[in-house]
């Protein structure tokens, strides 16, 4: 009897502490949801913090393309306004001459109302009239055939029409940077992208960036123009901001039987090796508090692995860096591209 009872009590016993622990599990199951709950919550704001800073770091490409795009249109604009103002003049001085030799052929046919009542005096005083005439004539004429002034209106006009070529190859080549955030895919030839890149990085290179290219002939490649245009944009602006003073970049595109290669060389400062590995973490710069969000190589690692491509480093610190982009002829293994650059 005195078994059974010891029996009971640990069964009872044995079911209080059961009990116990499905309470404690349920306790901490609760607990846990209610922390997964928290961590959801928290991964989704900084989701949409990514995002939205994803998206200003987008944005102030698309200011820094603008104001690339402000300075290139300005020089242009600047000598075609210039020249069109002195074309006016010039065709005002040649009015002018044409006036003078108007006044010529009129002293010229003034005689020919003293022919018909002339004496002996009005007709040497005809004579002479005919002589200064002639000479006034001889003198416009000269004037006329030896002024350079429609020359040079010819000449200025030819250099307004090379501006004008030029603004309209700069809006030809805006069209792939004219929506960042365009998600249709094409083929295309990725040298145009990088020809365009460049004219709109222009003002940042230009008398001190020696810009070196060797484009080989490359297959089409289906991918996001304006994705890879914004990744040609950030690594050329990158190599430039790199190069203290003057300097070389070296862009070079070459084409095997799986991948299209795309390497861009500085003779800047180089990337230290403790610095080398955080380059493509999201945040990390090391330029000054308010000068850089930390985004723009994390943007380009993330638009090229979309794409399912890769893109390597090669560095020399007090030398230089070599950033290559390899991107794959097949498309089958590539991810959605648009996900990937706003993941």
């Amino acid at each position: 009897m005195a078994l059974w009872i010891v029996l009971i009590v640990i069964l009872l016993a044995a079911c209080g502490w059961l009990a116990w622990m499905l309470q404690r599990a349920r306790q901490e199951k609760t607990v846990l949801e209610r922390r997964h709950a928290q961590a959801e919550e928290e991964l989704k704001r900084l989701q949409a913090t990514q995002s939205q800073v994803i998206h200003t770091t987008k944005l102030a490409s698309l200011g820094q393309m603008v104001a690339g795009v402000a300075h290139e249109i300005n020089t242009p604009l600047g000598f075609v306004k210039s020249n069109v103002e002195v074309i006016g003049d010039l065709l005002d001085d040649y009015r002018k001459l044409v006036k003078q030799y108007d006044a010529a052929v009129q002293y010229c046919l003034q005689p020919v109302d003293l022919i018909f009542g002339a004496d002996k005096a009005s007709l040497d005083k005809l004579v002479k009239h005919v002589e200064e005439a002639r000479r006034k004539l001889f003198e416009a004429r000269t004037a006329l055939e030896k002024s350079s002034l429609l020359k040079d209106a010819k000449e200025l006009l030819s250099d307004a029409s090379d501006g004008l070529g030029q603004l309209a190859s700069l809006v030809l080549n805006l069209k792939g940077f004219s929506r960042v955030d365009r998600d249709g895919m094409d083929s295309v030839d990725l040298n145009e992208g990088l020809e365009s890149a460049l004219m709109i990085a222009q003002h940042q290179l230009r008398d001190r960036v020696k810009v070196v290219k060797h484009l080989e002939p490359l297959p089409r490649v289906r991918c996001m123009p304006s994705q890879m245009n914004q990744v040609f944009l950030n690594l050329i602006t990158n190599a430039g901001q790199a190069i203290e003073g003057d300097g070389t970049l070296t862009i070079a595109s070459k084409a095997s039987a799986n991948a299209v290669e795309i390497s861009f060389a500085d003779t800047g400062s180089g990337i230290p090796d403790d610095i080398l590995p955080k380059i493509f973490d999201p945040f990390f710069t090391t330029k000054p508090v308010g000068e850089g969000t930390g985004l723009g190589l994390s943007i380009v690692h993330k638009i090229i692995k979309g794409h399912g491509g890769s893109i390597k480093v090669r560095t020399t610190p007090r030398k230089g860096s070599e950033f290559i982009v390899s991107l794959p002829l097949d498309r089958t293994t590539a991810t959605n591209p648009a996900a990937a650059a706003n993941t």
